[in-house]
Order: C-alpha cells, then sequence, then structure tokens
C-alpha cells in the first residue's frame, strides 16, 4: 500500500493519473519503446497506448522519435527533465534506505536478500510472469 501511496504522491506531482505514472515507469525500466510494445506492457489496447502516450507527451514527459534506420518506426522516449523531476522526489526516500542498508551486517544483508527474492518469485507467480525475464525488446 506505501509503494502505491509513494507512487500516486509522485504521479500527483508530476501532474500524471495512475495509469500515465504505470506508463513512465515502464519507459524507465525498459527504455524507450514504440506504443504497440508500451500497450503491451501495460495490457491495454494501442488504442488506449496512444492515448496515454499523447497525455504524457502534451505534459511535457515523453516524446516521441522516429528511428533512423526505420522512420516509419516511433519510439516513445522519457523526457530528461522529467525524469529529474520523478528522481528528485524519489531522492529523500532512496537516500532513506541507503541509510538503512549501510546500518545491516553483511550477514543481516544476506538473510533480507534471500527473502525478498523469494518473495518476488512468489509475486511474479501469482502474477503469471515468466521466472526467466527476457531481455526487453529495443525500440
Amino acid at each position: 500500500m506505501l509503494t502505491r501511496q509513494i507512487g500516486r504522491k509522485i504521479g500527483e506531482n508530476l501532474g500524471v493519473n495512475v495509469t500515465d505514472m504505470a506508463a513512465l515507469e515502464h519507459l524507465l525500466i525498459n527504455g524507450p519503446m514504440t506504443p504497440g510494445q508500451l500497450a503491451g506492457h501495460l495490457k491495454v489496447t494501442t488504442a488506449a497506448a496512444t492515448q496515454i502516450v499523447d497525455r504524457l507527451e502534451r505534459a511535457g514527459h515523453v516524446a516521441r522519435e522516429r528511428r533512423t534506420n526505420d522512420r516509419r518506426k516511433v519510439c516513445v522516449v522519457p523526457v530528461a527533465a522529467s525524469l529529474d523531476r520523478a528522481f528528485t522526489q524519489l531522492a529523500p526516500m532512496m537516500n532513506g534506505l541507503d541509510g538503512v542498508i549501510a546500518d545491516l551486517s553483511p550477514a543481516e544483508r544476506q538473510v533480507i536478500e534471500r527473502f525478498l527474492d523469494q518473495v518476488v518469485e512468489v509475486y511474479g507467480t501469482v502474477a503469471g510472469l515468466p521466472t526467466a525475464s527476457p531481455p526487453p525488446p529495443h525500440c
């Protein structure tokens, strides 16, 4: 719940809704992608993904870029200034977590890492995600 609340807060500060924030997260994690690829990640139609990209572009968070090797292919790319704004908001949390981690002994870190790996595996299984993630498609 806290993770969703943080995402909502950052989304509000960036002026985007939860769905648009999810799209930005996918672009951050996977890099530039076509609207169709983004639709696949978000599990929405390509028409819905186009509307999401339109909103994000109007808000200044993404840009559409044509690839030099195939001018027909349009990729959605996060705008650097928007990323900077998001990371500025995340910095206090990340710095705080760095402090928590620094205070752990190597043995404590090992136990926590093993636990979190197992939690991620359970979540992935329940969500129906493949166990080994394929490399992200390049745009």
